[in-house]
């Protein structure tokens, strides 16, 4: 808008400013507000060109005076008195709307008043539209300064649909918004109405999500349908076409309509056509236009079967074409074919849409696809971690098969039991009962599953063991290799060895590029590497991983495989933040993938990590009300108290929100506890990760073990916690600026605000002001980085008085509104010592009451 302004006002030139644009991109609504910007003393007036009034001469100035007499020249003077009236020179500021489409003698008018600087005028054009010349030559002739309104970015339709809708936008819906509307502002504006109302875009977790197909509305389809009812016939038939799937091949898309079409269509700029690809693939120029041409459903059915018998007739070698094959017989009128079926639905989980494996697996077995088509909806719906659902499928399979079949349902089975329910005892019952000896090929599998048995009760050496022996079998099928990959990468990183993760997950990653049944489980295995590099501390490798993810689901065209992917790389993405304590990308990640999994009830283990993930984020900014709202509504395995496996993260999780509540005592028990029962597992990793966070909440007691485990355990968060850990028992401030120094390299900037805020509040105990001061800035820079870090250590250091640990734990709980016998039971003590506490503090601060002690240490009564 600055921009318009100053090139109105330029003394150079005529005042005014020529918009230009696409339909739709908002020329009209902008030229509106820069007449109201202008704000003339005189008057104000709006003209618009039309087709209807392009015959007639002066047909866009009818509304000002219908009789002009029968010379030209006399009557565009008429007309030039009639807008200007008795206003002052270039008082009057007139807005011409479309300007392309007004007749030749009101374009003739319209210079005029620009040239002679009679009014300031606004004028509007289409982009790509001829011109009359009077209305080219003002900004081809430099009078006005034409600006080329381009289409809203992604980020601007976010922060636009944000502010409309009042909350966050899910970023995979602002990139749908985007591609369906190519920033348009009309359709965009048009497209929220309708689905806002349609209930297709509704809030999950507190994210605006947008599910299910958009639909036009009439205003929108009147104006799409008049413009293409104005192309030739054959071109419609180009646009019905690709309606019914793109992209298409320009060898099918010929094959069903005719090369001259496809020329002329793409001439009229209502195709594009990308000769990179081998054949050149053809998509619409805009998705809305598809839309509008799929209203003929009768006629859209016969298209769906004669683009699917077009692609039958030729080979089939990716799998993207076998799902479109299915996907369009299943919507054409041709009868559907359970092998077509089958096949159709491998390759969809190949690609990782099972939503749509599930939906063809659904159909192939309502088709007569047996066992096969059976045991492909049992796997769609265990990798999206339905397992109820397909233990359901498997109890019904157990019951009617024997011999082989029966085996492979048993492997199938466990493998449910294991991974996604958590049901440990009973996949060993499965294994243990129905898996015959002999088959080398079916052992194998049985022993990855045994090693993810092992994984799930935290047993890591013995899943490595096991694991092991299946990646060296050459018996062993690409599944049961990469169950024990994932194994291997869990344990190993578990038990502290992330230098023996690279090679182990590389092996993975090479096997899921080569083998097709097992390429949609690279993701898993992703998050697993991810995981343990957040172990370990090695961020940097972690970010390696990131990359890998995106740049592997980037170019998937298959719609529902592009959102899994976005899905899974909003999930490791939120990991990823708050490991390096990214706190508010962290917050939006977490509430994305919630939103994502609510939306496909699915994901049930990702559901659960997101939100402690979300909790800890929220706990580490100090937001504890909400931290434990989330915590409360964290699912839990129940089934099976052997499987461990997932411990840690909640405890993690828990011990924050304590800490952020200022249960400070509790939430270093919580962590210590569980990192006493990591060091019975020999799970170091873990082991160090607890005892870090207890340290960050001020436990003196941890350095003995962090220093024995910083021998044992590679990766550079074990050099820091173990710094970290005997730098706060000694009361070294120097130690723990350096510790923070540590933490920082690798990326734990929450870990590194909190040794420096420790390293402050030990200068200060010390008379250090200056190192007290330095210190401090650095804690709260840190703090600032994580987008407002809010931590235990954090407050103590913002807040340096002269009281103990305990005596601010317990202020920091009656800042809660805990009353004194609240506290005991929640610190485990007597009312008494709870009064005590408070009344010595008051002496130390001089202040006279529990209220005043509150206010004093926290800002708030």
């Amino acid at each position: 808008m600055r921009a318009i302004e100053t090139a109105i006002r330029r003394p150079d030139r005529a005042r005014g400013i020529v918009l230009s644009g696409a339909a739709g991109v908002g020329k009209t609504r902008l030229a509106r507000e820069v007449i109201t910007a202008c704000r003339p003393p005189g008057r104000s007036r709006w003209i618009a060109g039309t087709a209807s009034a392009r015959s007639i001469p002066l047909g866009a100035f009818a509304d000002i005076a219908s009789d002009f007499g029968p010379d030209p020249l006399r009557r565009v003077r008429e007309v030039i008195d009639g807008v200007i009236g008795a206003a002052p020179t270039g008082a009057v500021v007139v807005g011409v709307d479309d300007a392309h489409l007004l007749d030749d003698l009101s374009a003739f008018a319209v210079h005029q008043l620009v040239s002679r600087k009679l009014a300031t005028v606004v004028l509007t054009l289409r982009s790509g539209e001829p011109a009359p010349d009077a209305i080219t030559a003002i900004w081809k002739d430099d009078v006005l300064e034409r600006i080329e309104l381009q289409p809203l970015s992604p980020a601007v339709i976010a922060k636009l649909v944000e502010r409309i809708l009042g909350g966050p936008v899910h970023s995979r819906c602002v990139q749908q918004l985007w591609q369906y509307t190519q920033g348009n502002v009309l359709y965009l504006r048009h497209l929220l109405d309708t689905e806002v109302s349609a209930g297709r875009l509704t809030q999950q977790s507190g994210v605006w999500m947008w599910q299910g197909q958009p639909r036009l509305t009439p205003t929108l389809a009147e104006l799409l349908t008049t413009r293409i009812g104005q192309i030739p016939a054959a071109a419609r038939n180009v646009l019905d076409a690709l309606a019914v799937t793109e992209p298409l091949d320009i060898e099918t898309l010929a094959a069903v309509t005719d090369s001259d079409a496809i020329a002329e269509t793409e001439a009229l700029g209502l195709i594009r056509i990308d000769s990179s690809a081998t054949p050149a693939s053809v998509r619409l120029a805009h998705p809305m236009l598809g839309e509008v041409r799929r209203t003929d459903s009768l006629r859209m059915r016969r298209l769906h079967g004669q683009i699917a018998a077009a692609l039958i007739a030729r080979p089939a070698g990716d799998p993207r074409d076998l799902v479109r094959r299915a996907v369009l017989t299943l919507n054409s009128d041709l009868d559907p074919d359970p092998a077509i079926l089958n096949a159709a639905t491998s390759a969809a989980i190949q690609l990782t849409d099972m939503r749509l494996a599930e939906s063809l697996a659904e159909r192939a077995v309502a088709a007569g696809g047996g066992l096969e088509a059976d045991i492909a909806l049992s796997l769609a719906l265990i990798w999206q971690e339905r397992g109820e659902e397909a233990e359901v499928i498997f109890a019904r399979l157990a019951a009617d098969t024997s011999g082989p079949l029966r085996v492979q349902v048993a492997l199938l089975r466990a493998l449910n039991f294991a991974v996604i329910l958590g049901h440990t005892a009973r996949a060993e019952a499965e294994l243990d009962s129905e898996i015959p000896a002999g088959d080398a090929t079916v052992a194998a599998t049985a022993l990855a599953l045994r090693a993810s048995i092992d994984v799930a009760r935290g047993r890591s050496a013995a899943a490595i063991e096991q694991a092991r022996r299946v990646v060296e079998d050459p018996a062993a099928e690409p599944v049961a290799r990469m169950l024990s990959t994932w194994a291997l990468v869990s344990s190993l990183g578990e038990l502290g060895r992330i230098d023996e993760v690279e090679a182990v997950a590389e092996a993975g990653y090479r096997l899921a590029d080569t083998s097709p049944e097992v390429s949609h489980l690279r993701l898993p295995l992703a998050f697993l590497h991810l995981h343990m590099h957040r172990l370990a501390g090695t961020l940097d490798q972690a970010d390696v991983t990131i990359a890998r993810i995106r740049r592997d689901t980037v170019d998937v065209p298959i719609e529902g495989s592009w959102q899994v992917a976005e899905s899974w790389h909003a999930f490791v993405a939120g990991l990823s933040a708050i490991s390096r304590g990214a706190l508010a990308d962290a917050h939006r990640l977490c509430l994305e993938s919630l939103a994502d999994f609510s939306a496909r009830d699915s994901g049930s283990m990702r559901k659960m990590l997101a939100r402690l993930w979300l909790v800890s984020a929220d706990a580490m900014s100090g937001r504890a009300d909400d931290a434990r709202r989330e915590f409360a509504a964290t699912p839990w395995w129940q089934a099976d108290p052997d499987a461990c496996a997932r411990d840690p993260d909640r405890t993690l999780a828990h011990a924050w929100v304590c800490a952020a509540e200022g249960a400070v005592s509790e939430a270093i028990s919580i962590a210590r506890t569980a990192a006493a029962r990591e060091r019975q597992l020999g799970r170091l990793g873990w082991e160090v990760m607890l005892l870090q966070t207890a340290t960050q909440f001020g436990d003196r007691t941890t350095a003995p073990r962090l220093a024995e485990l910083a021998l044992m355990v590679r990766g550079p968060r074990a050099a820091a916690a173990a710094a970290h850990a005997v730098a706060l028992a000694a009361a070294d401030g120097d130690g723990l600026v350096a510790a923070a120094k540590q933490y920082e390299y690798f990326g734990d900037r929450v870990a590194a605000a909190d040794a420096a805020a420790q390293a402050a509040a030990v200068y200060q105990q010390a008379g250090l002001r200056g190192s007290g001061l330095g210190a401090a800035g650095t804690a709260a820079r840190l703090a600032a980085e994580c987008g407002g870090a809010d931590t235990p250590a954090l407050r103590a250091a913002a807040t340096p008085l002269a009281i103990t640990v305990r005596q601010r734990e317990i202020v920091a709980l009656a800042a809660k509104g805990l009353s004194n016998t609240a506290i005991a039971e929640r610190l485990g003590m007597s009312r008494r010592s709870v009064e005590g506490h408070i009344f010595r503090a008051c002496q130390r601060v001089g202040v006279n009451s529990r209220d005043q002690l509150v206010e004093l240490v926290f800002g708030r009564r």
